[in-house]
């Protein structure tokens, strides 16, 4: 670059931070409906508060892309800020963790094991997949004495570090999440979001409608109690351990099993197996309709969870906000929840006596399960009233975009990429290693503005 050109590309730079100052461009990466995802009617959820709160478009324009493809790779990083929405599905997330770690900006973490996906892209040879591998081995010695990390197998080894460390804001939906994150050194901003109420009211209402023809078709084969397991079917549902349960409890109690298949489980060889005969009632890959009208014929939801992965279950979020009573693992992010709200077994795979010891509870007392379904109820409605997601998001956007605008920020990245790959600790820095070159960055940087960093 010679003396002629240096002048222009220095304006073309100040030109692009000033138009994006005054202009903000926000990708968001994520799956969007109809893709079958919960992650896809969560970002809807998110987005549409967002355009209540006055965010969008009036402040801000968000554009959404899904699905992902190969032209995104050269537009994404010409927004001010991308958001990323990571789940542990390969197929759902793989391109989108690609461009959070060559583009970062603000992460939004769904699943917090993500070993499944990490594993995945190193058997497909993706080309952060070792990286992400090594950093979470790495790291996995701070988790000792972390409870539910030695609990639950998938925590042990946090292959979320990588992401982690590369995105300038992350946020969480559970104050468990950011605990975990903050055990193993993250240092990347958090912002703790709680789950949004994700239907409508008057798709609720109309639920309860159909529920009724639901209730009244099982109800005249002898039914009185129907008790629901819903969202997908997989393993760590423990949906063995409640069709034994319910071999303990009267035989007017009905089980309902509702929600997605999930490939390498099979819910139907444990139904037959069961011996419940026409107490139990398989319900797969039903429309959103019908798994809303089945949650609301509900007396009792179970939202069991072993091993936990620190997820926050939309499905429990759903059970909330239609006002049933839930029994949930105590474990993890469960625990964050107060306890009026929900119905807590013992946390890890409990035996089938202690399920049935709580579900025989909530079935003989109506007035309980009443009070505890309004709690819930009452704790969705001031969650929607108050658009606490919403602006949790806001904020975190907000500060992430100020964190790129930030002159001396691809400076301090790199630097602060470099003593990690040289495998520089918090003890190295704390003796003042590499320090000196951080601290000159500080004239750089606008009045006010504080050197940040992340591990």
């Amino acid at each position: 670059m010679n003396r002629l050109t240096t002048p222009i590309f220095g304006a073309v730079r100040r030109l692009y931070r000033w138009d994006h100052q005054m202009d903000p461009r926000a990708a968001w990466l994520s799956p969007m409906p109809p893709a079958r995802s919960g992650i896809a009617t969560y970002s809807q959820a998110v987005l549409g508060g967002l355009a209540r709160i006055g965010y969008t478009p009036g402040k801000h324009k968000i554009q959404p892309y899904w699905p992902i493809k190969h032209k995104h790779w050269a537009t994404v990083p010409w927004h001010t800020m991308a958001v990323y929405h990571l789940g542990n599905n390969m197929e759902f997330h793989g391109d989108i963790y690609d461009l959070a770690i060559r583009t970062p900006g603000l992460l939004v973490i769904h699943d917090l094991a993500l070993d499944d996906f990490v594993m995945g892209m190193v058997a497909t040879a993706q080309p952060f997949g070792h990286q992400a591998l090594r950093e979470g081995l790495l790291l996995a010695p701070r988790l000792h004495g972390f409870e539910e990390a030695e609990r639950n197998e998938p925590l042990r080894v946090p292959y979320i570090a990588h992401a982690a460390r590369n995105a300038r804001g992350i946020v969480v939906h559970s104050p468990f999440v950011e605990r975990y994150l903050r055990t193993f050194g993250c240092k990347t901003p958090i912002y703790v979001a709680p789950h949004p109420v994700i239907e409508r009211e008057l798709d609720v209402r109309r639920a309860e409608g159909r529920a009724r023809g639901i209730r009244g078709s099982l109800e005249s084969m002898g039914m009185r109690t129907l008790i629901g397991v819903f969202g997908d079917q997989n393993a760590a549902k423990l949906i063995d351990v409640v069709l034994e349960a319910m071999v303990h409890l009267p035989q007017d109690v009905h089980l309902a099993l509702v929600g997605r298949r999930i490939p390498g489980y099979d819910t139907e060889p444990l139904v037959r197996a069961s011996g419940l005969g026409a107490r139990v009632s398989l319900h797969t890959d039903v429309s959103d309709e019908e798994f809303l009208a089945w949650m609301c014929a509900a007396d009792v939801a179970v939202d069991l969870r072993y091993p936990h992965r620190g997820e926050v279950s939309g499905s429990l979020s759903r059970s909330m906000q239609c006002g049933r009573p839930t029994v949930v693992s105590a474990t993890g992010t469960y625990l964050d929840l107060p306890e009026a709200v929900v119905v807590r077994v013992p946390a890890g795979r409990l035996e089938p006596g202690e399920l049935a010891d709580a579900l025989r509870g909530l079935v003989e007392d109506p007035e309980r399960r009443r009070r505890i379904g309004d709690a819930a109820r009452t704790r969705s409605v001031e969650l929607a009233a108050s658009e606490a997601t919403a602006r949790v998001y806001a904020d975190a956007m907000d500060a992430t975009m100020a964190l790129l605008w930030d002159p001396a920020r691809r400076a301090l990245a790199r630097w602060g990429g470099a003593l990690v790959d040289l495998g520089i600790t918090e003890e190295g820095l704390s003796e003042g290693y590499g320090m000196a070159y951080a601290r000159a960055l500080d004239e750089f940087r606008p009045p006010g503005s504080a050197v940040s960093s992340s591990t």
